[in-house]
């Protein structure tokens, strides 16, 4: 009898520690779905957690959910092993009730890792397997979210009115499981799938004008009722930069420069630069178009020096070159349309294959011209005018005034030496904007929270990683990249890359100064010391910071020790 009552006890004992384990386990995969709430780093701890189970679903899903991750944050891994591991599992785990949940959640996992790496194919393949196990298990919220995916890869592969069929359908389903969802999250939803499918209609629209007029028609009306259902800025301001668009494409001109310039005005308050680079260049095509060339040539050259500036190259900067070069031959300023034209073609030249074709076919849409060419017709003007070139230049060494700006030239880079010397040894080096907890008095509480978060990477030297970028601290602080960017130039004065690279750049300055060892190092070596992925990136931002070459300031430093 005592054995039974023990048996009993250690069975109902059992059952309630695997019950609690169950419960964490769940509670670390709840954690997972909200990783752009609570950042990667955090979302990654709690998905190591759920390897501590022994159960096959659970362990497919942490080896699923970790590589989601991880190629997220584009963190090198063993993508071969990683997909051993979850195949091995999955063919472990019964296609029972109980594991419809988590099944349709880990296909559905496992088709967003693929579109992240743009295996398109794939990724339907495994939303479908997802959307199989949402319906058996009855899960309306599960369904639409992966019909509203399978959209986006349609539309990703060009395939417009398949997309058009799933968003339709993931509409209908959320307006009739309205109750299901509470009423921020149906909104947000409503107006993505909303503005997704007036998306595509412009998109259908766009692909052949003249026989598609209806789907014009259909975005317009769509776009309308967003803008007159929705409060959010971002929608509204999506909302009319597509407007503008569907205007441009009709040659309505005056319209949609109105609807640009509103859509414009939105982004600004919101600090959104990609979208206000974006519409500068839309606003420069519309007025191109029109023919207002003055005012197109003016967005181009807005646009341009913002983008050389970036390190980072878009490909609207290198078509504003391809425009820029068209105003100038219409004003016969051969010299500016030698230039942008070259400049386009290099800038053409130092994308990849990919990139390459997709910027040749809208140069055929723009030209009607094969731009490969183009190219070897304008390398054949080139080589003419390489000789004339060097014809001059024999001309020009022997004249005296190129040796007097020569010497003029190296008294200027001695001057910035001097000046950067001494601000080094006297720790000047941007005083003024060097951050400091007591230098900032914040009303706004989470503002204060992230000046005063950032400052402590700071101290701790976080900026010399490699990752270090506004998506990394973002993450590191548990904020958004826009709330950051803004926090920053708000209270600093600055962008958060200027931020960055002034702290790099300073370092580097103040080690080299005090570090004879470091002169021998190559630039590339330097540059991965302060986190600089590219010896010439390191380099070039050394240049714009101090107004000298690395090789120039440690010339100067030597030469200073032997003196």
């Amino acid at each position: 009898m005592l054995k039974k009552i023990f048996a009993f006890v250690f069975l109902i004992t059992y059952a309630s520690i695997s019950s609690q384990n169950q419960r964490s386990v769940q509670f670390y995969k709840d954690k997972f779905f909200i990783y752009q709430k609570i950042g990667v780093d955090s979302a990654m701890i709690y998905v190591n957690k759920i390897f501590s189970s022994k159960k096959d679903i659970d362990q497919a899903f942490a080896y699923t959910s970790k590589r989601f991750l991880l190629t997220v944050i584009e963190k090198k891994y063993d993508e071969k092993n990683y997909l051993l591991q979850i195949n091995s599992y999955l063919k472990k785990i019964p296609e029972t009730k109980e594991n419809y949940t988590d099944l349709s959640h880990i296909y559905n996992i496992l088709g967003n890792t693929d579109w992240e790496n743009q295996m398109f194919n794939e990724a339907i393949r495994n939303f479908i397997k997802a959307d199989f196990f949402a319906q058996k298990n009855n899960d309306v919220k599960q369904h639409i979210k992966i019909k509203a995916n399978i959209a986006g890869i349609k539309l990703e592969l060009k395939q417009i009115d398949d997309a058009l069929l799933e968003t339709k359908e993931a509409l209908k389903l959320l307006k009739a499981n309205k109750n299901l969802y509470e009423k921020g999250k149906y909104e947000v939803l409503h107006n993505n799938l909303f503005s997704n499918l007036g998306h595509l209609y412009s998109d259908k629209f766009i692909s052949d004008i003249d026989k598609n007029k209806k789907y014009a028609d259909s975005a317009f009306q769509n776009f309308h009722q967003l803008l007159n259902s929705t409060k959010e800025k971002n929608f509204q301001a999506l909302a009319y930069r597509r407007l503008g668009t569907l205007d441009n494409y009709k040659k309505n001109y005056s319209k949609a420069t109105e609807y640009y310039l509103k859509s414009l005005e939105i982004y600004k308050s919101l600090q959104f630069k990609d979208e206000i680079l974006n519409l500068t260049y839309n606003i420069g095509v519309n007025y191109y178009d029109s023919k207002e060339y003055l005012k197109a040539k003016q967005n181009f050259l807005e646009l341009s020096g913002i983008m050389e500036k970036d390190t980072i190259v878009n490909i609207d900067y290198i078509f504003a070159q391809d425009y820029l070069s068209k105003i100038y031959l219409k004003e016969n300023h051969k010299d500016s349309v030698e230039y942008y034209s070259n400049k386009f073609m290099d800038l053409y030249k130092e994308n990849s294959e990919i990139e390459k074709k997709e910027i040749a076919e809208l140069y055929k849409d723009l030209n009607s011209k094969n731009l490969d060419d183009e190219i070897n017709k304008n390398s054949s003007i080139l080589r003419n005018h390489l000789f004339l070139i060097i014809a001059l230049v024999l001309l020009i060494i022997i004249i005296i005034i190129y040796l007097l700006y020569q010497i003029k030239k190296k008294n200027r880079t001695e001057q910035r030496l001097n000046v950067l010397l001494t601000q080094v040894k006297n720790n000047s080096l941007n005083a003024g904007n060097r951050a400091n907890k007591n230098n900032f008095t914040i009303s706004n509480e989470k503002e204060a929270e992230i000046i005063n978060k950032l400052l402590e990477l700071e101290e701790k030297r976080f900026y010399l990683k490699k990752e270090y970028s506004l998506t990394f601290v973002a993450k590191k602080l548990n904020t958004n990249t826009n709330y950051l960017s803004q926090t920053v130039n708000k209270h600093m004065k600055k962008s958060f890359s200027e931020y960055s690279n002034e702290l790099k750049i300073n370092y580097i300055l103040k080690e080299l100064s005090e570090n004879k060892k470091l002169r021998s190092y190559t630039t590339q070596a330097l540059a991965d010391m302060v986190g600089y992925k590219s010896g010439i990136s390191f380099a070039k931002t050394f240049k714009e910071k101090t107004g000298v070459t690395p090789f120039q300031y440690i010339e100067k430093l030597n030469a200073e020790a032997l003196s």
